[in-house]
């Protein structure tokens, strides 16, 4: 038997219960017990306080899809999905400057991605100031005069000139002409600031040398969700030109202010990156699995959002079901929190709740309708007006 509409079993109950003359007949039973909106579902309640209450068959309401299930506290998960980008760890980025203006000579960090270890040479510098400390060092070394000679190196030490190079101009007791830059670490070259022959001042920032072998994920986080992610939060990371892989994270930062233009606040994800798939600059989505909030919670279908209230439909305790208003908190993947309206083991109507909705608001104008037309709502005779009282 399929659901009747409300609005058809309202006409059916305005039909059955309007005035009739002395003459009619009483209609028979099977006219009202086909007032019923749904099968499985009462007619209206037998009292005033019972109005919008809705009985329920449980035999019934089983095959039309109703389920049921009871508020409970429990962990409220709700899985996030971010997208974010892939960039070097700044802690890893170290600049290579020079102390002394000069001209490039060779470079041997020629381009940007190149592969270097720490003390591999990166450029050579011609420095003329720095060839006249090394002979003004020279020459107070073959004077003899230490509080000089001393003065002189502390000099060249300043200007940051390499020790295995001021040895060499200790042994050969010469000047050398070029100043021979260094990588300070191991890496790869993720910038270049200078090409060959290129006149550089002092402080010039000339390379930035960094390490792709863990790489920082800078996610944005909407403000709607800033609640729920947190430092620690695990998340999985998924690259769309590298299918089939996952790569495993933590949030390790989160920025202190939000975006005024996006609303979102950034997350930092480090990322392992041994074989050194993941490049900077690569867009990645990540997923973020926050640890659940226990709560009291109910499934996500129980509730019934109206736009300015949100309705539950309760066991009261008879079998018959009324709707209540309740204040919910944060919705989960499958859960969603109710922070005020019920109690814990509370049985609800956990799905297709606006058949039930229909149902318990045609119950309330049914009747609404019969106590108009001056019926009792269990049923019976119309009350007689004061005319028509015997005497």
């Amino acid at each position: 038997m399929k659901i009747r509409s409300p609005l058809a079993a309202l006409a059916m109950l305005i039909s059955a219960c309007a005035p009739r003359k002395q003459s009619e007949s009483k209609p028979p039973a099977d006219t009202m017990a086909s007032t019923a909106g749904m099968p499985g579902m009462a007619m209206p309640a037998t009292n005033a306080s019972d109005s919008g209450s809705v009985g329920v068959d449980r035999a019934v309401t089983a095959r039309e899809g109703i389920s049921f299930a009871r508020a409970t506290v429990a962990p409220i998960r709700n899985d996030v999905l971010l997208g974010g980008t892939v960039a070097y760890p700044e802690s890893s980025r170290q600049v290579v400057t020079t102390r002394v203006n000069g001209w490039v000579e060779t470079l041997n960090a020629d381009y940007v991605g190149k592969p270097v270890r720490a003390g591999d040479a990166l450029l050579t510098l011609y420095a003329p100031e720095l060839v006249g400390a090394e002979e003004e060092y020279l020459t107070a070394r073959w004077l003899g005069d230490s509080a000089l000679t001393i003065a002189a190196r502390r000099r060249l030490s300043v200007w940051n000139l390499p020790a295995d190079q001021l040895a060499a101009v200790d042994s050969a007791g010469v000047s050398r002409r070029t100043l021979t830059l260094t990588a300070p670490r191991n890496g790869e070259i993720a910038e270049k600031m200078v090409t060959a022959g290129q006149a550089v001042r002092a402080g010039d920032a000339l390379l930035v040398i960094a390490d792709r072998a863990t790489l920082w994920v800078n996610a944005a986080v909407h403000e709607t969700d800033a609640s729920v992610i947190r430092i620690g939060t695990p998340v999985a990371l998924t690259v769309r030109g590298l299918p089939g892989r996952t790569w495993r994270g933590r949030v390790t930062f989160l920025q202190p202010t939000a975006d005024s233009n996006t609303r979102t606040l950034t997350a930092r994800i480090e990322v392992a990156n041994r074989d050194g798939q993941l490049r900077p600059g690569m867009y990645a989505t990540v997923a973020a699995a926050p640890a659940g909030r226990r709560a009291l919670s109910v499934p996500l279908t129980a509730v019934l959002p109206t736009g300015t209230r949100n309705l539950v439909f309760v066991n009261r305790g008879d079998g018959r079901f009324v709707p209540r208003d309740v204040q919910v908190g944060v919705r989960g993947d499958s859960l969603i929190e109710i922070v005020s309206g019920l109690r814990p083991g509370d049985e609800v109507v956990a799905s297709a709740t606006y058949l039930i909705d229909s149902e318990s608001n045609l119950a309330a104008a049914m009747q609404g309708l019969m106590l108009q037309m001056g019926m009792r709502p269990g049923g019976g005779q119309p009350r007689p007006s004061g005319k028509d009282r015997a005497p």
